[in-house]
C-alpha cells in the first residue's frame, strides 16, 4: 500500500490526471479481484468442510443401519421360534402334549409369553433432524430415502411394540377369560388330570392361536424392514465412495 499511495502522490505531482485516474481504477480493480478471490477461497474451504462433514454423517448412518439390521434380525429369530413354539403347543389338543409340557410352553421360561422390544438404532438421524444437518445431504434423493427410511422405521418398531402390549394381556395371569385354569398341587407340580371344559379348551386354543398371529404379523412387517435396510446401506454404501 506504501508504494501504491508513493505512485499515485508521484503522478499527482507530475500533473499527470490521467494516468492517475487509470492507476486509481486499476488499484481498485486488484482489490475486488483479490476480494474476489479470497471469497472464492472461502466457500471452496466451506464446501470442503461440508463434504467432510457430509462423508462423516453417511458414515454414522450406515454405523446405525448396520446395528439396526442386527435389532431386525434378532427380532425375527424370537417371533420366528414363537411361531414354532406355539404350532408345537397345538399338539396339546390332539393328545401330543401333557398338561404341564403345555403350562410350560405358555408361562415356563422362554415361553409364549415372552416378547421382544424392537428399538429403533436412528440417534444420528435424530440429531440431523434436530440440528439440520439434513441439509448437508446434497443428494435430494438420498435425503427423501432417509426421510421415507425412519418413517417405515418407526412404523415397524410401533407394530412389533404394540404386539408386545397385546402378548402381556393375552399371557396375563389375571386374564380370567383367556388363561386356562391350571392347578397345582402341594408339592408344586402342575397336576396332570385337571378336567377341562369345551369353553377352557377354546380359550386355550385361540390364546395360542393369536400368540402365533402376532409373530407371523412381526415377522412379516420385519422382514419388509429389514429388505429396506440393506437398500438403505447399499445406497448410503455408495455415497460414501463418491
Amino acid at each position: 500500500m506504501k508504494a501504491f499511495n508513493k505512485t499515485r502522490q508521484k503522478l499527482l505531482a507530475d500533473g499527470r490526471l490521467k494516468r492517475y485516474l487509470l492507476y486509481a481504477f486499476g488499484e481498485i480493480v486488484l482489490v475486488v479481484v483479490g476480494i474476489l478471490i479470497a471469497l472464492q477461497l472461502n466457500a471452496w474451504k466451506a464446501d470442503q468442510k461440508d463434504k467432510a462433514s457430509e462423508q462423516t454423517h453417511f458414515e454414522n448412518l450406515r454405523e446405525d443401519l448396520q446395528l439396526q439390521l442386527e435389532v431386525i434380525r434378532a427380532q425375527m429369530v424370537h417371533d420366528s421360534t414363537m411361531i414354532r413354539r406355539a404350532d408345537s403347543a397345538m399338539a396339546f389338543f390332539n393328545g401330543g402334549m401333557s398338561v404341564q409340557e403345555l403350562e410350560a410352553q405358555l408361562f415356563g421360561s422362554y415361553s409364549l409369553g415372552w416378547r421382544k422390544t424392537l428399538v429403533a438404532s436412528d440417534a444420528t438421524f435424530k440429531v440431523l433432524l434436530s440440528t439440520g444437518g439434513m441439509n448437508l445431504i446434497s443428494d435430494h434423493h438420498l435425503r427423501t430415502d432417509l426421510m421415507r427410511y425412519h418413517q417405515r422405521l418407526n412404523y415397524t418398531t410401533l407394530v412389533v411394540n404394540t404386539n408386545n402390549g397385546l402378548i402381556d394381556e393375552l399371557f396375563s395371569l389375571n386374564a380370567s377369560n383367556s388363561t386356562p385354569n391350571f392347578s397345582m398341587d402341594v408339592n408344586g407340580n402342575i397336576e396332570n388330570d385337571v378336567a377341562m371344559t369345551g369353553q377352557d379348551r377354546y380359550r386355550l386354543h385361540e390364546l395360542i392361536k393369536q400368540r402365533r398371529d402376532l409373530s407371523r404379523i412381526a415377522l412379516t412387517v420385519c422382514e419388509a424392514q429389514r429388505l429396506a435396510t440393506a437398500e438403505m446401506i447399499d445406497e448410503l454404501d455408495q455415497a460414501v465412495g463418491q
